[in-house]
């Protein structure tokens, strides 16, 4: 596991170090136009998705089918990368809240943040291993406007049913606590779509 781990290290510093730098800069800026914790969602999505996208244009899958690793540990070593990159982006976060002297509330929307990246893995990745990256992609798009959707509709219902920001504060750990659950839960998912992938 810990040298899947250091492959995909490698490809991330090879191939998306500009990206990386980009998530490190807004992470840490002020909140002004919510790009810090957009950049946070970034890391924890799209960067594993890339990772993947270069893994199947290299035919990883192939190759690591030889090596002693069983399709369980090439799964959850790419979860991990993902949970790994959103850990990363948060603790940068959290460094900018830290240096602006910002309140809790900036805490409670990092929480947040958190476990929609956390769903959104535990949704998208088994069916990435199933179709693959290039495949997913058209779909991605119908994803993404659909969670906006969703995500206004909760957070109206959200606003009018708990006004307070306390509750609010209270409320983000267990949103994460959640979100973690959900996405552990799809790793057998994952599991048995990696084994019947079609790409």
């Amino acid at each position: 596991m810990k040298a899947l781990l250091y492959k995909d290290a490698c490809v991330l510093w090879k191939q998306m170090k500009f990206m990386l730098l980009l998530v490190a800069i807004f992470c840490l800026l002020p909140n002004g136009f919510g790009l810090n914790a957009f950049f946070v969602a970034y890391a924890g999505l799209m960067l594993p998705m890339s990772l993947l996208a270069y893994d199947e244009r290299a035919r990883w899958d192939s190759f690591a089918a030889m090596l002693p690793y069983s399709p369980r540990a090439v799964v959850v070593s790419r979860y991990a990368a993902g949970w790994l990159l959103t850990l990363f982006a948060g603790g940068l976060y959290c460094l900018g809240v830290l240096v602006r002297g910002e309140g809790l509330a900036a805490l409670a929307v990092l929480g947040w943040v958190v476990a929609v990246v956390l769903v959104c893995q535990a949704v998208l990745f088994p069916y990435f291993f199933r179709v693959g990256v290039e495949k997913a992609r058209m779909y991605l798009i119908v994803f993404f406007v659909l969670l906006l959707v969703v995500g206004a509709g909760l957070a109206g219902l959200l606003d009018a049913a708990v006004p307070t920001l306390p509750t609010l504060l209270a409320l983000a750990p267990v949103g994460v606590v959640v979100g973690a659950v959900v996405c552990l839960a799809s790793v057998p998912a994952a599991v048995g779509q990696y084994l019947r992938r079609n790409w």
